[in-house]
């Protein structure tokens, strides 16, 4: 009877560990299945913002004052811009869509910065300037006009040879 009862022990058991290990199973199989069709099932929603902007202009920039240490030579060595009157507002709105190199390696009159300017509205999506249009000009066209250097200087001293 002992062995009986050793031999109903050990199949109640084994009974416990299918049921068992068939519950891990089928547990594992919805969980890969679900993660299967919804892989963000238990990922948190983002948070959504929504940015309705005053204007087009971007007003949000803050101003800033020019550190006297990044200025060598009337130069603001970061940026490769004159320093002058208008320099930050070339910093600012240039700078916000391009690299500042565009505006030191190019040189135009006033009215090729304008039509540079109205090419970039027209084209690139460039906002209104507004009031810093006329600040923007000035400075491009004092600091940034042609060079009209003609042809190259003459070479002199310089020692012949014969070939």
């Amino acid at each position: 009877m002992e062995e009986l009862s050793k031999k109903e022990l050990v199949l109640k058991q084994a009974k416990l560990a299918i049921n068992f290990g068939v519950g891990v199973i089928a547990f594992a199989s919805i969980w890969v299945f679900q993660f299967t069709i919804f892989p963000d099932f238990f990922k948190p929603e983002p948070t959504i913002v929504e940015f309705i902007p005053d204007s087009t202009e971007p007003e949000s920039v803050s101003y800033f004052e020019l550190d006297s240490a990044d200025i060598e030579n009337g130069i603001h060595v970061p940026t490769g811009l004159i320093v002058d009157d208008g320099c930050q507002d070339v910093m600012v709105t240039c700078g916000a869509c391009h690299s500042l190199d565009l505006v030191t390696q190019n040189r135009a009159t006033r009215d090729g910065w304008k039509e540079i300017i109205v090419w970039m509205q027209e084209t690139q999506k460039l906002w209104d300037l507004g009031e810093k249009e006329v600040v923007i000009l000035d400075y491009l066209a004092k600091n940034y006009a042609p060079e009209n250097t003609g042809r190259r200087k003459n070479i002199e001293n310089i020692e012949w040879y014969n070939l």
